[in-house]
């Protein structure tokens, strides 16, 4: 799967399967790239989540969200054998985990990504892992933060994030305008989910989030 930025990466984070399987099918028409098993599907389903939507959509690279905070080399061979291609691990988790899961994914091919959910200095942190060898760095300014402070997104830390990395950044976005006005600083993936799953026609507001991403791209520097 040769894909090309800027990736827009849909978060499944529903409670049941056939939900998850339902929105990615939308997802998929209106030209998302990564089909995401979200932690609440994950938790609510089990691991099994990650390979549905693998069967059910092999044309499409499955990202499997466990906020991994322990046995990072395990959760990447989970999602080697349920036919995935991305796994978390969190920024946050001890040194030995983040490493851990970077091995194990240089030995199986399963792409990394270390997600900075909660992490105090965004940047510094970021350039630690990249060094080591993750694969891509997701800014997270995370849903309880959101409703703590609307006032603030993940853009807060990218332009930080991306002076210091050289690896793809991505970043959890709550709407077009901040998915906007992060490719247009470089970020190599959004993510998005719920805010666009709770509008009156799903299909148009993913369609059109996904033209005005695609639209708006400028290649980092």
């Amino acid at each position: 799967m040769n894909l090309k930025p800027p990736l827009v990466q849909l978060a499944l984070d529903f409670p049941t399967i056939d939900e998850a399987l339902r929105y990615a099918e939308i997802g998929v028409q209106a030209g998302v790239d990564i089909l995401e098993a979200g932690t609440p599907l994950i938790v609510a389903e089990g691991t099994r989540a990650i390979g549905r939507l693998a069967q059910a959509f092999p044309n499409y690279p499955v990202l499997a969200d466990y906020k991994t905070m322990d046995s990072g080399g395990k959760n990447v061979l989970i999602t080697q054998k349920q036919g995935g291609h991305y796994m978390t691990v969190c920024a946050n988790a001890a040194d030995e985990t983040v490493k851990a899961a970077i091995a194990a994914g240089k030995e199986t091919g399963i792409k990394v990504v270390t997600d900075t959910i909660g992490v105090k200095d965004q940047a510094a942190r970021a350039c630690v892992v990249a060094r080591w060898g993750v694969d891509m760095i997701y800014i997270h300014y995370a849903a309880d933060q959101r409703r703590a402070d609307a006032t603030k997104d993940g853009t807060q830390w990218l332009r930080s994030v991306l002076d210091v990395v050289n690896i793809p950044v991505g970043i959890g976005t709550f709407g077009v305008d901040d998915a906007v006005a992060a490719v247009r600083q470089g970020a190599q993936l959004v993510a998005i989910g719920h805010p666009l799953f709770d509008s009156p026609n799903v299909l148009d507001a993913l369609k059109r989030y996904v033209d005005q991403v695609k639209s708006n791209y400028k290649p980092r520097a």
